[in-house]
């Protein structure tokens, strides 16, 4: 163990090595049922204290109520990120978990670990006695096999950068196509219950990244799509029927369109469940959610469109810890007072200037016409938080307090306000007026959360008049405009970004001069750096310190946190993404549902200590 790593009781958290994981995708978990989605609480699957139900009479029995979306896989390696990934947390399990959703990575297959002065070899030791559903033993093979099909399983679904030529990259050969050469990862199970990872550079989120689902462990060769086994299941088989992990709930079937049954498995390492097992209903709906929750209440925990949500019905009334909340939201329709939980996801929504086509004064001053807190107030009924820097508060240095902190005292463009007069100074400053309007477009996508957006870019047109600026407003799907963004070809792009995982460089790769970034920030400069502006320099000058810093050493996090600070900062002086939203995930849970709490945005919960009392 290098001794620059913050040990601590490894069980109970790693501390700063850990502070990396999977959340979310940009484009990939936001559907049509569950715009707000992801997260555990401490009812995990960790062995942590609880029930010891199951068969022995313990089990207060019952099925928990759930909805699912149509989803195309459950296969671990191909399915689309932590949100909405109820079954996989209910089925399977990863080498380290995060207990509540939230920070610090902790221990869950894995008991212990240790990493070279390099940071560069880890070697994981395992449980022992942990079972899988088919009754075998949990082995470093089946570590090895379960990683080595992220990497060159066609099922992956090109997610094979969780793992290889990705921000955390295994050793690994390529052929002349660029494809992972098989059995060629730098992955080794050293011992029966001892896997050896040898990475290509330093990742400071390595533990993080290893409680992403992806990173699900199988059983070794229980399907044939990589080189060296032949399977025992074909595969459509094995993912609606044989989706064997070792999770406190096994696969009984998966009847697409339909219905994911669950049920307890007493054999469990951690806290065998109090309940029966899970059933998740299948809907693509969001009315038919509304009126199977509510009308009907045969949910269980659910989250409400955003079409059926009224802040007035809300009472927030506890803070959990972690950028959790949780409260009361009722009456309903059904005269019930529900359960309320939120977590702000990690994710940003915000603005895209390409500084190219859009002058830096009005840049400037449609910073200070938006008011974020309008915002989440009227195009979101209140179901988001504002955003005032790039990176979400649950991976700014510091946390949510920090953030709050800083966007308070520091943020240049008025702080919960719209600052018109500042707005018309700018614009007027550089030569424009009421009888010569600076002209610029704002494009936002048609087919993903596009009520919001056009609320926004309705309400921007507007304001925008009384500071010399002509708006026009146009629609295209995402993937229309995403390929333009890659172009060139946007003016100002209303998107939105995820963490892949829990720090800001996550966010901030996007956020410097770099010929990648949409922004196209220092192109005219043509990315040199003496060249650049102030803040361009201040930008690139701080990504190159991060790079120079990324071990999971307490002084490579100060000096990213320093380099992050820098990016935040100098984003806010050339204005190049504006900030406007962080989403937040809700849920909604009956009172006959005992034992859940709130979850963080990092993993849904596990539901082995949740109890029904219908």
């Amino acid at each position: 163990m290098s001794p620059d790593i913050d040990r601590r009781t490894f069980l109970t958290g790693v501390g700063s090595v850990a502070t990396a994981a999977l959340a979310g995708c940009s484009g990939g978990d936001d559907d049509p049922v569950e715009e707000n989605t992801d997260g555990d609480s401490t009812d995990g699957t960790d062995g942590d204290t609880g029930s010891d139900g199951g068969s022995d009479g313990g089990s207060t029995g019952g099925q928990v109520q759930l909805v699912q979306i149509p989803q195309e896989t459950t296969d671990p390696i191909g399915i689309s990120g932590p949100i909405n990934a109820w079954t996989n947390w209910q089925v399977h399990e990863q080498l380290f978990t995060y207990e509540a959703g939230t920070p610090p990575v902790t221990g869950s297959l894995a008991q212990d670990y240790t990493v070279s002065d390099d940071y560069l070899t880890y070697q994981f030791e395992l449980q022992e006695g942990v079972t899988f559903h088919n009754g075998e033993e949990l082995t470093a093979e089946d570590v090895v096999y379960s990683w080595r099909r992220l990497a060159e399983s066609e099922n992956n679904r090109g997610q094979s950068d969780r793992i290889v030529r990705g921000p955390m990259s295994v050793e690994h050969e390529v052929d002349d196509d660029d494809e992972t050469v098989p059995d060629s990862l730098a992955l080794e199970a050293v011992e029966e219950y001892v896997v050896e990872m040898t990475l290509e550079t330093p990742f400071h989120g390595t533990l993080g990244n290893l409680a992403d689902p992806r990173l699900s462990v199988i059983p070794e060769g229980v399907v044939g799509d990589i080189e060296g086994y032949d399977g025992e299941y074909e595969y459509d088989e094995w993912v609606t029927q044989h989706l064997h992990g070792t999770g406190p709930f096994q696969l009984d079937s998966w009847n697409r369109g339909s219905e994911i049954i669950l049920e307890r498995f007493d054999d469990y390492h951690g806290s065998v469940a109090d309940v029966d097992g899970v059933r998740l209903q299948i809907l693509g709906d969001s009315n038919a959610v509304f009126t199977t929750a509510v009308n009907e209440q045969n949910i269980d925990i659910f989250d409400l469109p955003q079409s059926q949500f009224d802040p007035n019905l809300l009472s927030v009334e506890e803070n959990l810890g972690g950028d959790r909340r949780q409260g009361t939201y009722g009456p309903v329709a059904n005269d019930e007072t529900l359960n309320y939980g939120e977590t702000s996801l990690p994710r940003t929504q915000y603005a895209i200037f390409n500084t190219q086509r859009v002058e830096k004064p009005a840049r400037k001053a449609i910073a200070y016409l938006v008011n974020q807190e309008t915002i989440t107030q009227t195009a979101l009924r209140g179901q988001g938080t504002p955003a005032y820097l790039l990176t979400p508060p649950s991976g700014f240095p510091g946390g949510p307090q920090e953030y709050q902190q800083l966007a308070e005292s520091d943020y240049p463009y008025g702080y919960a306000q719209s600052d018109i007069e500042s707005a018309r100074q700018v614009m007027e400053d550089a030569g424009y007026s009421e009888d010569n309007m600076y002209e610029t477009t704002i494009q936002h996508p048609s087919d993903r959360q596009a009520s919001e957006w056009t609320a926004i870019a309705d309400l921007l047109q507007d304001q925008a008049q009384a500071a010399h600026i002509d708006i026009s407003i146009e629609e295209a799907p995402s993937s229309t405009l995403t390929n333009r963004a890659f172009e060139g070809d946007i003016t100002i792009y209303f998107v939105w970004n995820a963490l892949n995982w829990l720090e800001a460089d996550a966010m901030l790769r996007f956020a410097y001069p770099n010929q990648y970034a949409w922004s196209q920030w220092g192109a005219e400069a043509d990315f040199e750096y003496e060249q650049l502006s102030d803040a361009a320099q201040q930008a690139t000058d701080a990504w190159d310190s991060y790079e120079q810093h990324q071990t999971p050493s307490e002084a490579d996090q100060e000096a990213r946190n320093e380099a992050y600070l820098d990016i935040e900062r100098a984003n806010w002086e050339d204005m190049t993404m504006l900030p406007l939203w962080h989403p937040i995930e809700d849920m909604y849970w009956y009172d006959w549902v005992e034992g859940f709490e709130m979850h963080g945005p990092q993993r849904r919960p596990a539901l082995n200590n949740v109890s029904l009392n219908r």
